[in-house]
């Protein structure tokens, strides 16, 4: 059983086992949350998951209560991951009889900056233990989701995030707004955009890198990549050349070796894949 979902990040395929997974999905309740986090998402039920996280433009943070994930070969319990110019694969979980019970947040590019004060460029080398971010409140935390419906635990993550948001400051407010746009026009340049801006060309590419992550070519290059993965998936009748061009590309021939180093797959291997599998994304 696979489901085709929007919002892609992390696809999560079960074996040729019987298996029967839940789906929830919220955006955040809370107005003041919204430019911040993207969504919430939970996985439940019974299978044998086997996971991967292409490249993206989000940071996810994950709440495993079945401990069932792993990383580079250790049990993840909470983790997060950054921007991602590459594809992370998560080991195999082991057949076991626990049920799976992953818990998801969503943050925007630079929405978990305001949260806490670690660098994001910081979680550019893996997984980062979610204690590592917020502290050891997180423990507790932990204690009084698990136990919680999908919506009561929305619920109460929406209230430890309150607790913890710092308003960005005017210069912070000016790199969000910078990454929105290039996230939103992938066909533009963004260097252009950085002439407006009050600040030096140092200045922007170093308080880039503190709030989002990643340098500000290679958030483009992701940025083109979803928009690319987006249009495969959603229009698998529209022409390469055609999503190319709608992504930003140059020409072809880049499009194919972005989106080959990517996923590992060319863009017609990847339209094969989503048209011949229904598959499933958080």
């Amino acid at each position: 059983m696979y489901f085709l979902l929007p919002l892609g990040e992390i696809d999560y395929h079960h074996s040729n086992k019987p298996a029967m997974f839940n789906y929830h999905f919220a955006k955040p309740g809370h107005p003041l949350l919204a430019p911040y986090v993207d969504y919430f998402v939970q996985l439940d039920g019974a299978g044998t998951l086997f996971k991967s996280i292409y490249s993206r433009l989000n940071t996810s943070f994950l709440l495993d209560f079945d401990q069932g994930t792993f990383y580079d070969g250790q049990p993840v319990k909470t983790g997060l991951l950054g921007v991602k110019e590459k594809m992370i694969r998560f080991s195999p979980a082991t057949c076991r009889s626990t049920l799976a019970d992953k818990f998801f947040v969503s943050f925007t590019p630079y929405g978990l900056s305001v949260f806490t004060k670690m660098p994001m460029q910081e979680l550019s080398n893996g997984m980062v233990a979610g204690e590592d971010i917020f502290g050891s409140s997180l423990h507790q935390l932990y204690d009084q989701l698990q136990p919680l419906s999908f919506t009561a635990r929305v619920t109460l993550f929406e209230t430890f995030l309150l607790r913890r948001f710092t308003a960005p400051h005017a210069s912070h407010q000016l790199i969000f707004d910078l990454a929105d746009d290039i996230k939103n026009d992938v066909q533009g340049s963004p260097f252009l955009q950085l002439k407006a801006l009050p600040l030096s060309e140092r200045q922007i590419e170093r308080n880039f890198k503190r709030y989002i992550g990643t340098s500000i070519s290679r958030f483009l290059r992701v940025a083109r990549f979803e928009k690319a993965k987006q249009l495969i998936a959603g229009q698998p009748s529209r022409r390469l050349t055609d999503v190319a061009h709608l992504a930003g590309y140059f020409d072809q021939s880049h499009f194919i070796s972005d989106f080959k180093r990517l996923t590992g797959v060319s863009p017609k291997n990847f339209r094969e894949c989503c048209s011949s599998h229904m598959r499933m994304s958080v």
